[in-house]
Formats: structure tokens, sequence, C-alpha cells
């Protein structure tokens, strides 16, 4: 027995009402009658049915203009029209008009035999069709892109959502083969891997880099299953497209902070235990230049070792810089003053031209002002001007110069930009915030996003050997955090590289304190001699400031950790001064200086490090340090620091 229905029908001849009716009982439906078209509305209005039949002739209108009237009120019940005409014209009108079948009835009633096997195969179809129509607007409805092709993998339909992620439209697609979308960065037996997959009926899932239309790449996570039918034998393979391009660069961004992170951390501490053996080496070599009867050679040796320690204490200025921790000296700067004095130096420096646009330099009249150290900014912004320079091929960077002048390849621009919201960027995103935009830009080579990924990695470097040390990037990066700014890289391979320094703009610009220099202090000044207490884990570091001190005239006992210092001063009276190395293993710098503040707060207190945090330190100045000094210091410094200190 076929399914029981509901059905409404609409007959105006009693008769055939009354044998139809009859007819669709007995195959177990349950019928609502109906006589006139107007009924029929009211009714339609407020109940739904299965299906209905309907008479083309009815006493107040035709079933057309009845049929007409059910779709405009959208109405989703299935419309059979039974007619006593039998012409191909009637039945193109009736299924025009939105009937989903007709059927012809005689006054012999043979059709009423019929009748109920073409009531259930019109449900059936029309439920079908709202089947097909309901996964046609999920399809077109679903946010990921959707791909059918057949077994050849060639494209049978395309949704909405593939056409606007990939830049083609359908009429372009199909026809075509996927491997239109090929970027050219997988190898081929990553896609032999996904047929021999799919062609054993499984479904392939994996992340793969696709090309739009534009050329632009876009990462995917596809999946790609196979269809079977009533039979189980495979017709077509179906893709879904997932545009995962953003969750690519949180994971970079991600792995990128970690990564700098971790390094940033073993840098800072390689560059403090660097530090001490550079205090100790160039301080053996200055006392070793004091003596007298040095030979020639012997001078220069020593001179030399002086001088290289030098240049071995800016390298790990560097690699302090990469863990941001920069000896930052930061005073209210006008932006659009320190760009035309860089812009001038690399015009001058590098021997090329340079194009500079300034945009809003100004708010409300006022200049465009970031609490910055103008030298360490400076740096920044020559070393990324360097790096585009490098990036421009050969005929561009030493071409005419007139030729240069008219389309300079490399930009410097100047904003005040007002961030809304977090925006995206490489290696970090930038918040909210009120920023001063420094932005440089080439028409350079660009960088692959495989270099890109190490662009900040320290010592790394896409130069010949000897062209390059690889710390630009990461000393910039270092030095962009400790302004608190952000610094971040958009490059596409062959069309050039844009860098953007994100100051926050100072709204306020409080009064500017000009900085003291150390004066170069040959010879300690003739001094009534102190005592003073030198903290230190470092023996070569206590042995040599101790021999410096007392070249000045100074007393000196020494101790290795704070706990010990703090002894000293139980032990000992007359202690007239501290010096304290602030990276004590397994102590906190901090606390040892609140430890002998505490006890001693009459004495002047010099801090010494060779891993400056600049905000511990300016902290611990406002609580009473005297001074700080980096590692490695030259004698004329550490003189000069004692005296200062002990004068107040």
């Amino acid at each position: 027995m076929s399914e029981p229905l509901q059905i409404f029908l609409v007959e105006g001849e009693d008769d055939f009402a009354h044998f139809t009716r009859a007819a669709l009982e007995r195959a177990g439906h349950q019928v609502t009658l109906c006589h006139s078209g107007a009924d029929a509305l009211i009714v339609l209005g407020h109940s739904t049915f299965h299906l209905v039949i309907l008479n083309q002739h009815l006493p107040d209108m035709n079933g057309l203009e009845l049929v007409h009237a059910l779709c405009r009120e959208s109405s989703a019940t299935p419309i059979l029209v039974v007619t006593g005409t039998d012409t191909q014209n009637l039945a193109a009108q009736a299924l025009h008009a939105g009937a989903l079948d007709y059927l012809v009835k005689d006054k012999a009633l043979t059709y009423l035999a019929e009748l109920p096997k073409r009531v259930q195969e019109a449900v059936t179809r029309h439920r079908l069709q709202q089947a097909n129509s309901l996964m046609i607007g999920a399809i077109e409805s679903a946010h990921d892109g959707i791909l059918i092709t057949d077994l050849q993998g060639t494209i049978q339909h395309v949704n909405r959502a593939l056409e606007a992620k990939l830049g083609y439209p359908r009429q372009e697609l199909i026809g075509q083969s996927p491997r239109l979308f090929r970027s050219g960065m997988h190898e081929r037996c990553f896609f032999e891997e996904m047929w021999r997959t799919i062609l054993n009926r499984a479904s392939w899932q994996g992340e793969l880099v696709n090309k739009r239309r534009d050329g632009t790449l876009i990462d995917i996570s596809l999946t790609i299953s196979p269809i079977l039918d009533s039979r189980g034998q495979m017709t077509h393979f179906v893709g879904i497209y997932r545009d995962i391009s953003e969750r690519k660069l949180m994971e970079r961004q991600l792995f990128q902070a970690q990564k700098m992170q971790s390094v940033g951390t073993l840098a800072g501490g390689v560059a403090h235990e660097f530090n001490n053996l550079l205090a100790g080496i160039q301080g053996y070599a200055s006392l070793g230049l004091r003596e007298s009867g040095l030979s020639a050679n012997i001078r220069q040796f020593l001179d030399t070792i002086v001088q290289l320690s030098d240049r071995a204490a800016h390298l790990t200025r560097q690699l302090l810089a990469y863990a941001r921790k920069p000896a930052l000296r930061r005073r209210p700067t006008v932006m659009e003053a320190l760009l035309r004095d860089t812009v001038e130096m690399v015009q001058t420096s590098l021997r090329i031209s340079v194009a500079m646009e300034i945009k809003d330099a100004t708010v409300d009249g006022e200049p465009l002002i970031a609490l910055a150290d103008a030298n360490q900014l400076q740096q920044v912004l020559i070393n990324l001007a360097l790096n585009a320079r490098d990036a421009l091929p050969q005929d561009t960077a030493e071409g005419d110069v007139r030729a240069r002048a008219s389309h300079p390849p490399i930009v410097f621009r100047l904003s005040r930009q007002v961030v809304s919201g977090e925006t995206s960027a490489f290696p970090q995103n930038i918040p909210a915030g009120d920023y001063a935009v420094f932005e440089i830009e080439d028409r350079g080579s660009g960088m692959a996003p495989e270099v890109l990924a190490q662009a900040f990695d320290p010592f790394f470097t896409t130069k010949q050997i000897g062209q390059g040390t690889g710390l630009g990037l990461p000393v910039a990066f270092g030095i962009m955090h400790g302004h608190h700014g952000f610094l971040t890289i958009a490059t596409k391979v062959g069309r050039g590289t844009r860098a953007r320094l994100y100051l926050p703009r100072l709204v306020r610009a409080a009064v500017e304190v000009g900085a003291g220099t150390t004066p170069q202090v040959l010879e300690p000044e003739s001094a009534p001699g102190r005592h003073i207490l030198m903290v230190d884990d470092e023996h070569a570091v206590l042995d040599v400031v101790r021999r410096f001190l007392e070249i000045a005239g100074h007393k000196v006992t020494p101790a290795s950790s704070g706990a010990e210092a703090l002894a000293v001063l139980e032990r000992i009276d007359g202690i007239e001064m501290i010096v304290l190395d602030l990276m004590i293993p397994r102590e906190e710098g901090s606390t040892n200086f609140r430890r002998l503040r505490e006890r001693v707060p009459q004495l002047p207190i010099v801090l010494c490090t060779g891993h400056i945090d600049q905000e511990q330190a300016n902290q611990l100045m406002q609580e009473g340090a005297a001074e700080v000094l980096h590692k490695p210091f030259r004698m004329n410094e550490l003189w000069y620091a004692v005296n200062k200190a002990l004068e107040r």
C-alpha cells in the first residue's frame, strides 16, 4: 500500500468529485474537497497538503488562473491539473504556470485507475525537486568553496564562494580542470598521492597553496570525496575549499614570536656573558697600556685588543637590541625632521635616489611627535634603506642618475595613522592606536615566503659572504619593541618590499632634558681615597675594577654575591660607596639593590651590567641609584661615574 497522503481536491462537478474522492480514499489517502477557486484560496491560506488536485473547469475561474494565484502566494504545495481537454497547448500552459503535472479525465472514468499512481509520482517528484533545491541552495550559501568534477577531473559545478575565493566566474571554470589553480609550489608526487587516494574511494584532506585568477596566492584546506550513485558506483568528486590564509598568517606570527622570544633570550644571555669577558679583556689591555717601558709592538698589540674589544662590544649591543633590551634614550622627537635628516644621509652615503612623501605630518598645527631615541630610530631607517638598495636590480642601483631621479627606486613616507581595530600584518598584528608611521618601499626583487619566514632570524642573510651580518632586521625589530612600536614587512616576489614602522604618537610632548656625555678622562682626579664595595660574580671583572679604582686612590673590598655584600657591610665599617652588578646568576639584581639600599640608605650605589634592561634601570635610578655603567666600560667611564656618585 502506498504512503497515505493529505490531498486537497478542487472539483466543481459533483459526480467527478465523488468518484475521484472515492478512488483516492480507496488508495488510503485523506481527501479534503472544495468546489470553487475562491474557497480553495481561503483553505490553502490556512492549511497544508501533500498535493492539490484541481479541475481546469471551475464555476468561478479556470484551473490555470487558480494555479497562477497559488504561485503568486508562494504556495509550496505541488499541483496536479485535471482536464477534460487533451491538448498539448493546455498542458504546456499548466506546467508553465507552475503545475507539477496534468491528467486527462474522460467520461468513462478510466483515468481513476491511473490516478493513485500519478498522485504518488507527483508527490515523489515534488519532494525530489525540493531536496534538489535545498541542496543547491545549501551549496550556493556555503561559506566554503565547493567544486564538483567528473571522474576525469573536469569541473561540472562551482558555487559562489569558490568564485569569490579564486576570482574566476563559473562560466570560465565549467569544463576546465582544477589544475588551473595550481601555484607551482607543490611537487608532482603531492597530486599523485591525492589522485591515488580518491580513486581508491577514500576521501583526501590536506593543505595546499592555490593561485587566484589575478596571480595572487591563497592558502587552502581542501577535502576531496568521491560521490557514489545508488549502485555504489563512483560518478563524481566533490571538493571543499576553505580559505585558511588568516590562520596560516597567525601560525606564522606565533611561530615567529616564539622563535624570536627564545632566540632573544639566548642572545641576551650570551651578550651578558660575552660583555663580562670583554670587560676583563679590555680592562687588562688598558692596564697593560699604562705600564712603562712597553715596546712599540707590544703597545700596538694592546691598542688593537682594545679596538677589537670595542667592535665586539658593538656586536653585543646589537644582540641586546635583538633581545629587545636596547639601551634607549627616548625623548620627544619631531618625525618629519628625523625623516629629512635620514633621507639626506641615505642619498649621500648609499648614492641612490630616494623619494620622500610626507602626509599629515601635523596634528592641529603641531608637528608629528613620538617618544624616540633619534639615533637608534635613524639606524633602523638606514638599515631598511640598505636592505631596499640591495634588493634592487643591479642596473637600477647603478643606472643613469637622471633616470633614477625621475623614478626613484626607493620611497620614504611619513604619515599619521589612527588604527581603529587590530590589523593583520607580519610578523605581528598592529593593535588599535594613534601612530606616526614611517614607510620604506622599494621596487626590488621582493622575498619568497620561505625567506620572509626567516628574515627576522639573527645572522640569517641572503647576501654574499662578507656583505651582510644578518642582524639588520632583527636589531630593527628589537629597537622598535623598545620604543613600544611595531615593524611590519609586506613583500611579493618580483614586486618589491614595503616595510612600515609604527610609533605611538606623543599627544603631549614632555619637557626634553638634555643628556650629558661622559667626558674623556685620561687620568683620575687627585682626591682623597674612598672605601668602595665591588659586587660582581665574575672574578676577572672584580680584579680589573679593583685595579682601576686603586689607580684612582680608592680602597676596594670585593664580594661575589648580594648575600656576601650584606655580610661585608655587617663586618666592615667605613664603606663609602657600592658598585653593584645587576646580573649575578641565581640572584635578582633589583632585589640585591633594594636590600643594600635598605641596609645603608646613605651610600651611593653605581649599577653595572652587561645586559641592560632600560626599564629596570630607570626604575632603580628613581629609587636612588647613582649611575648605570654598561659593560665593557673604559677606565675613564668608571672613574667619571664613581666621582660623580661620590660628589652627590
